[in-house]
């Protein structure tokens, strides 16, 4: 497992801001234009932790997006940060960049998650993982970040044997 020590908690005062909800809203399409918008069980969705996307920067096209089937090449931001319950204090972390290789499929949908550890001190560890679920958002899988080009080797010949025979 891989982790960073580095989370720090901030105590800051409330801002006028709201909060960016996901409910209602449509994903950014990743894909080029169809003659129709695919459906969800065409696509896979993606959103979480997210800066990169196959090279690209997407980190100003909202945070949802839909994806065509197949591997791809996702990576994080730098720095992550998220208000406590409550609001009154923040846990902010410098996590790097961390790369993920992921063999999406049709109908599924993809997050990237910082996860805190249990914070004993105003330093704590963290890691980040992707995560697969099924259109009735049932968990199906569970990915480490990519390690090496091996990973990506993986993930494409992952993504080719999941690709339906042609017809």
């Amino acid at each position: 497992m891989h982790t960073r020590e580095i989370v720090f908690v901030m105590t800051f005062a409330l801002s006028a801001g709201g909060c960016i909800s996901g409910a209602g809203v449509r994903p950014y399409r990743l894909y080029p234009p169809a003659p129709r918008p695919l459906g969800p069980e065409q696509v896979s969705t993606l959103t979480g932790y997210v800066q990169f996307v196959d090279g690209n920067d997407v980190s100003s096209l909202g945070g949802f997006f839909e994806i065509l089937p197949g591997c791809h090449v996702i990576g994080t931001p730098s720095h992550w940060g998220e208000r406590t319950p409550g609001g009154n204090s923040a846990v902010v972390a410098t996590t790097g960049r961390w790369t993920f290789a992921l063999p999406m499929r049709a109908g599924h949908q993809y997050r990237i998650e910082v996860i805190v550890g249990v914070m004993t001190a105003p330093t704590g560890p963290l890691t980040i993982k992707g995560y697969e679920s099924d259109l009735g958002g049932n968990q199906t899988r569970e990915f480490e970040h990519a390690t090496s080009l091996k990973d990506i080797e993986a993930c494409n010949a992952e993504a080719v044997r999941s690709l339906p025979a042609p017809r």
